[in-house]
């Protein structure tokens, strides 16, 4: 019998739970997390566009074993200041500043969750000189396509709602007479989704970004997550194909979000990848 894993997330106390640090400095001002005080830095980016970091915590917050973990809520999003644009390029620079704050002498790596993946692999091609590595999971097809792109109107107040997302995973047990045995469990997550601008405009304008095989000049190292399931939009075959120095790491029963399947095994593989690529 299927068992369920009720979500990790509690609207109207995660924020509290988790204490914000502080913002950016810069505008729009970022919100940001910090976990940890090593000389390494991971920076987590969430996906989206258009969601809250929330929904990757606690499971991400283990990262910080073997190094300073920072997630921080894009622009528009959670926390953090609304502004007059949130086209992908604005987010690079976001990106920069959070990177020049918190590790301003020292590389990166990024880790990024869907959107977060997209944003992380355009800012290693825009800014290879800042990055360690990149830690790719729920991928999908790029989308960027060197075209023009052309402003919309959004409506100017930013809205949100509450969205359910879901996940297989294994739960494993130890029984009384020493053997372990596995069930098979739906884990569910509940994320905060920002409408208008902050989704629509950031995802629409990626038109006008590189083509895929301009990521091929991409050569720090990449760790590329997928699950075993059929995955209509998991795109981990078509980087693996990109990448130079990509390794895939696939987690069984995991479509889309591998790392919510069985978190130990993919912090485990994340700090590994860390440790080796210092």
């Amino acid at each position: 019998m299927r068992a369920l894993l009720i979500a990790l997330l509690f609207f109207g106390c995660t924020l509290e739970i988790f204490g914000q640090d502080g913002f950016v400095k810069g505008l729009p001002q970022l919100a940001y997390w910090k976990l940890g005080d090593k000389s390494q830095v991971i920076i987590v980016l969430h996906g989206g566009p258009g969601v809250q970091h929330e929904y990757l915590r606690p499971e991400l917050d283990s990262l910080n074993k073997f190094c300073t973990v920072i997630f921080y809520d894009q622009r528009g999003c959670g926390r953090s200041q609304q502004d007059t644009t949130y086209v992908w390029q604005e987010h690079v620079k976001d990106l920069k500043r959070v990177i020049k704050t918190f590790s301003p002498k020292k590389k990166v790596f990024l880790i990024g969750s869907s959107w977060g993946s997209t944003l992380a692999m355009i800012y290693a091609y825009k800014n290879p000189e800042d990055i360690r590595g990149i830690i790719l999971t729920g991928t999908y097809h790029w989308q960027g396509n060197n075209e023009v792109y052309r402003k919309k109107f959004y409506q100017p107040l930013v809205q949100s709602h509450r969205q359910i997302v879901t996940e297989t995973g294994t739960l494993r047990r130890d029984n009384i007479d020493g053997s372990t045995c596995e069930e098979t469990i739906t884990i569910f997550k509940e994320i905060e989704m920002y409408t208008d601008a902050p989704s629509f405009e950031t995802r629409e304008s990626f038109v006008s970004a590189p083509i895929v095989d301009s990521l091929r000049s991409v050569i720090v190292p990449v760790l590329i997550f997928n699950g075993s399931k059929t995955c209509q939009i998991d795109c981990a075959d078509e980087y693996m194909n990109i990448f130079a120095k990509a390794e895939l790491f696939t987690i069984k029963g995991a479509c889309h979000d591998p790392w919510m399947s069985d978190p130990a095994l993919f912090v485990a593989a994340c700090n590994r990848f860390i440790s080796k690529n210092k």
